[in-house]
């Protein structure tokens, strides 16, 4: 299997590990607070590259939130997979 195949496929488990990590994050939240939450919590690279796709700018009001945006751009905006 492929790095580009394991993106797709591990999606849904790195977005359950995700609603996991985020469960006491304060919401509304930005790109930058769930990225010190998962930092904080030590979770795995995995997850803050996953979460390093999200829209910067943008003010999230909950983990579904986000995780749906993670979803929607898994492919198209997502940066090179650690490692790659």
């Amino acid at each position: 299997m492929s790095i580009d195949d394991a993106i797709r496929t591990d999606l849904d488990t790195d977005l359950a590990q995700l609603r996991a990590a985020l469960a006491r994050q304060q919401w509304p939240a930005t790109q930058d607070d769930i990225l010190a939450q998962l930092v904080s919590r030590h979770e795995r690279a995995r997850l803050l590259w996953r979460a390093a796709a999200l829209d910067h700018s943008h003010t999230y009001g909950s983990a579904d939130e986000v995780c749906d945006e993670i979803a929607r751009w898994s492919d198209a905006r997502m940066p090179p997979p650690p490692g790659r």
